[in-house]
């Protein structure tokens, strides 16, 4: 692709434009799924786009093209087909509004540390072996209890090997390469004419470290200890909330900790910076150089190099997520001093850079996840919400159909479920009190158990 580049960078030097930015996608996906023993999906992908954004008389323009193949990129008339792309984007910058905002990535004055983020065996392992992973799992998740784990759906391998190319006329240039591994399985326990399920999951940048028996017989396990679950009395309760919820609850905070969501007026969070919003033991951060973040890169999507940025430091409000044109707004609009955190996001090609987080998480506590359970007096064990996508981030407001576990004397009694769950989402990170050592990742998310004063149940 190095000749498509040059190409595209002679044609956008001869525009009357005032400035460019080239990003190059290529990616192969491997995909494997397991049913009874026998492979059910089998599919291997290869992509390659590239988008362009063009800065014009304070204006920006944006387009971008897919190329299915060799023959694509070496088609006769390359260069035709590439002035075509950067022309629409040339036009679509004409509808729309002039912005001092917009500008383009500095080249990086030092290069970005080396992170453990590429995989170099995964290319030359032999689709056997994948292969091999995904029936492992199934074979996993059916072994705990052979009896009762009677259905396992989508047991699933899947890896992704990219490399990421960001050009820009400010004299950026920079590419590093990527890989993605993950399983994930599903388990149905039935008894009694009852059926529940189980999920879990494992994710790395690395294949050696995903553990497929642990991810199969954890799904299980959950499927099997769900049977038997009844509603409990309506009330105000204490309630631990396993990390994989709390991940969920955190990735909503998200919202109001954006820069453009601040300036919007749309975060409650506007104007409290210094001020004590959470519990004392909540310390949030974004962190783009996290060793074992799924979203871990060198830079951003537009350019600024990836940093650790701390968000809530022991419940105290310290900062937000800016990428460059909300940090320019804000320094244009107030005189602030905001900067890039390293927080512009690429959903893909189709799309241009936005504000986002990377590695998001609440920092693990000290204690172990047997030690806040034995701190629930009487309460419950949060282990699953739905409907979470009708939560306003805004007003904090919820209320969710949840399940889990009846906790007495510090004991799962019995498996909760048909209840609901009802309260704020920040008084709920205002009334933690306690955190738990168990840190997971769940996508870009991280969070361990915390353990909240009180929350409502609806149930009988």
């Amino acid at each position: 692709m190095n000749g498509v580049i040059d190409q595209a960078i002679s044609i956008l030097r001869r525009k009357p434009i005032d400035g460019y930015e080239i990003y190059l996608d290529q990616s192969s996906h491997f995909d494997v799924e397991s049913k009874e023993g026998r492979i059910d999906t089998f599919q291997v992908s290869h992509s390659r786009g590239m988008a362009f954004r063009i800065l014009n008389r304070q204006r920006i323009g944006f387009s971008y093209t897919t190329f299915s193949g060799v023959s694509q990129v070496q088609s006769q008339n390359p260069l035709g087909e590439l002035e075509q792309i950067i022309d629409d984007a040339i036009a679509s910058a004409e509808d729309t509004a002039s912005d001092p905002c917009y500008d383009f990535a500095p080249p990086l004055k030092e290069a970005p540390p080396s992170l453990p983020i590429f995989d170099e065996t995964l290319e030359g392992t032999s689709e056997k072996v994948k292969i091999e992973k995904a029936k492992e799992l199934e074979k996993a998740a059916r072994s705990v209890d052979p009896e009762r784990i009677q259905k396992v759906r989508k047991a699933s391998y899947q890896e992704a090997i990219a490399h990421r190319t960001l050009i820009n006329s400010n004299g950026l240039h920079f590419s590093y390469p990527s890989t993605f591994c993950s399983l994930s399985v599903t388990a149905v326990a039935e008894e009694a004419g009852e059926a529940e399920v189980g999920w879990d999951f494992d994710a790395s940048h690395f294949g050696s470290n995903l553990d497929v028996k642990s991810v199969g017989k954890e799904a299980s396990r959950r499927a099997l200890e769900s049977l038997g679950g009844r509603k409990i009395p309506s009330g105000v309760y204490p309630v631990l909330i396993h990390h994989s919820v709390a991940s969920e609850f955190l990735s909503l905070l998200a919202h109001s900790l954006k820069s453009d969501q601040i300036q919007k007026g749309k975060s409650p969070l506007k104007g409290k910076k210094g001020e004590r919003c959470f519990s004392p033991l909540i310390t949030i951060e974004d962190n783009g150089l996290h060793p074992k973040g799924i979203f871990t890169a060198p830079i951003d999507g537009e350019g600024t190099r990836s940093q650790r940025t701390p968000l809530v430091v022991q419940g105290e409000l310290s900062g937000y997520l800016y990428d460059r044109y909300w940090a320019i707004r804000e320094r244009t609009s107030s005189g602030s001093t905001a900067r890039s955190t390293g927080n512009s996001r690429r959903s893909g090609i189709k799309s241009p850079p936005g504000i986002g987080t990377s590695n998001f998480l609440i920092e693990p506590g000290t204690l172990a996840f047997s030690a806040l359970l034995s701190d629930l007096h009487q309460g419950v064990l949060l282990e699953e919400v739905m409907g979470l996508h009708t939560v306003d981030p805004i007003s904090g407001d919820f209320s969710l159909g949840c399940s889990g576990k009846w906790v007495d004397k510090g004991k799962v009694v019995h498996p909760v479920k048909s209840v609901a769950v009802a309260g704020n989402l920040f008084q709920l990170f205002q009334d933690v009190v306690g955190i738990g050592e168990d840190f997971r990742f769940m996508g870009g998310i991280g969070s361990p158990s915390l353990l909240v004063r009180r929350l409502k149940i609806s149930g009988i």
